[in-house]
């Protein structure tokens, strides 16, 4: 039996649910994963900094920002800050407070050549080549190709497919699940799930408050396969699924006194994001709330380790990354939201809320 075919047998959420008493975060942590087809194994990350002088570059230098890094070695920006958020949330490197990266002791025992206990040349990583976006000279055409093949033969890969959705599903449900208990969403009306997903979010938040109108924004390719996981939890009838891309503006949605952002911002640069954020805030009625819910850095960007490897697959396949719980506030007050605060949901996941001024409607 697959593990795909194991989840389809998977029970549905019930009225009532509990939410999980340990978080996932907690269990793919310790095992170096995040849950998806394409994983890349820890070593993986430790190898490719051996095999492109990122140690030696860090022993040579001394403490080093990430721009200086990719300068002194073949990485691109986004690999040396894909390769520096993993090796800090290892502990193999540090990070000061001024973005400056600096090897630990146990590196210097392990991971440089002139070392006796050097292990560097021992790592044999098994799993897809280091990622093209990670280094300045582009991957040669075998690669590309096998990148290729990687992608099309398997459809948890592809945007929008029922085992993708299935995966999405399974990483999200649990920090959803605790994000609807928060007790966040209990004074609100009509709320629209943009980019939702398999509706990891949507469903609990039906069960848990079965009088609120629910709208489940996502690409129209991917609600065909949305809608069995709506039935297979008996709310089908009430989220309602709208077909809609979310950088097509304005959004045609319903007025809302609610809008959820899960997991979705990592994906895109600034400048996207507050393009977004700032259509959630037009899109609101006023009093109207904003909740953004995404794996968070910690404040120095050293961890958790499941964020590392999130930031890194993120650099790895497209320009975003994730942030600190900082930086989404900065969004969400750009964009004019106020009030804007932290609610931590379950492992690295939180929610950053903001309020649009004006007085709620009754």
């Amino acid at each position: 039996m697959t593990s795909l075919q194991a989840s389809a047998r998977r029970p549905p959420l019930q009225p009532g649910f509990t939410v999980p008493t340990h978080d996932l975060t907690s269990v793919l942590e310790s095992i170096g994963s995040k849950l998806y087809v394409r994983e890349r194994t820890l070593v993986q990350y430790v190898a490719w900094s051996v095999d492109y002088g990122l140690f030696a570059f860090l022993d040579k230098s001394g403490p080093s920002t990430i721009a200086e890094a990719a300068a002194g070695t073949p990485l691109t920006e986004s690999g040396a800050d894909s390769l520096l958020g993993v090796l800090s949330a290892l502990g193999l490197v540090s990070r000061s407070r001024d973005g400056r990266y600096a090897l630990t002791p146990v590196a210097r025992e392990f991971f440089l050549e002139e070392s006796p206990y050097f292990v560097g040349d021992q790592l044999e990583p098994v799993g897809p080549p280091i990622p093209r976006p990670y280094l300045r000279q582009r991957a040669d055409f075998l690669t590309r190709v096998k990148m290729r093949l990687l992608t099309l033969q398997n459809p948890t890969l592809r945007y929008g497919t029922r085992a993708r959705i299935e995966n999405q599903h399974a990483r999200n449900l649990g920090a959803c699940a605790a994000a609807v208990r928060t007790g966040e969403f209990a004074n609100v009306r009509c709320l629209v799930d943009i980019a939702g997903g398999s509706g990891a979010f949507s469903i609990p938040l039906a069960l848990e408050y079965p009088a609120m109108r629910i709208v489940l924004t996502e690409l129209p390719d991917a609600l065909a396969n949305v809608r069995p996981l709506l039935k297979e939890h008996g709310v089908d009838e009430r989220v309602t699924l709208l077909p809609m891309n979310a950088f097509e503006f304005p959004w045609q949605i319903p007025e809302c006194d609610g809008i959820f952002i899960g997991n979705f911002l990592h994906g895109f640069k600034d400048e996207a994001c507050r393009r977004l954020c700032k259509e959630s805030f037009d899109r609101l009625l006023p009093g109207g709330r904003v909740w953004v819910h995404e794996m968070i850095w910690n404040d120095n960007r050293d961890g958790p380790l499941i964020t590392a490897l999130w930031h890194a697959a993120m650099l790895s396949s497209c320009s975003g990354g994730q942030r600190t719980a900082s930086e989404l506030s900065d969004l969400l007050r750009g964009a004019g939201f106020l009030d804007v605060r932290t609610v931590p949901t379950s492992g690295a996941f939180a929610m950053v809320c903001g309020r649009k001024p004006g007085r709620a409607s009754q």
